[in-house]
């Protein structure tokens, strides 16, 4: 089977105010990790500016549809919804397709699961101690990301490929500890 794991990082949680910056997909089992960025984007003068993210989000979507299951982080309730709604926004009919799914967040909200300080990813990788810890990002380095400033695009970019890995390493744990009930289809 091939999986996804994946993220996204945008402008703003808004949808219509919110084009995405940058997203990342571990294609497994190659262990693989590609990163769209916008500012490359722009660079190669295949989106007008850091606001223009078509290219990028129908890149994505191919990429996600080409693999028979996705894994991430609370993207039930943001990923999915930000990336089919800038791809309506710029006129596409062809939004993300039903996949097999699971956003692992859920075995972490309590009576689901675990119980953690919160659901947030970087209370469950402090809980499991993992080695890798979720990057916080000021938030003037948002704000220059937008720009396409390469040092703060560079940081968001190391955010996004490390809560990847997280995901990955965190959903794995709950398929151990047995903790995910079942996989459906999404969206």
């Amino acid at each position: 089977m091939r999986l996804a794991y994946w993220d996204v990082e945008t402008w703003d949680l808004k949808p219509e105010f919110g084009p995405l910056l940058c997203a990342s997909v571990l294609l497994d089992p190659e262990g693989k990790m590609i990163t769209l960025r916008q500012d490359a984007y722009v660079a190669k003068k295949l989106a007008k500016d850091m606001a223009d993210d078509h290219k990028l989000c129908c890149d994505l979507r191919d990429l996600l549809h080409s693999r028979h299951m996705h894994i991430g982080w609370f993207t039930t309730g943001f990923d999915i919804k930000q990336l089919r709604t800038r791809l309506a926004w710029h006129g596409e009919t062809n939004l993300l397709q039903p996949r097999l799914h699971c956003d692992p967040i859920w075995a972490f909200r309590g009576w689901r699961g675990l119980d953690p300080m919160s659901s947030k990813m970087k209370n469950v990788a402090r809980f499991f101690r993992l080695p890798e810890q979720k990057e916080d990002v000021l938030p003037e380095t948002w704000l220059n990301a937008r720009l396409g400033q390469k040092k703060a695009m560079q940081l968001v970019v190391s955010r996004c490929e490390s809560d990847v890995r997280i995901t990955k390493v965190i959903y794995e744990k709950a398929l151990d500890l047995q903790l995910i009930k079942g996989i459906r289809s999404y969206p």
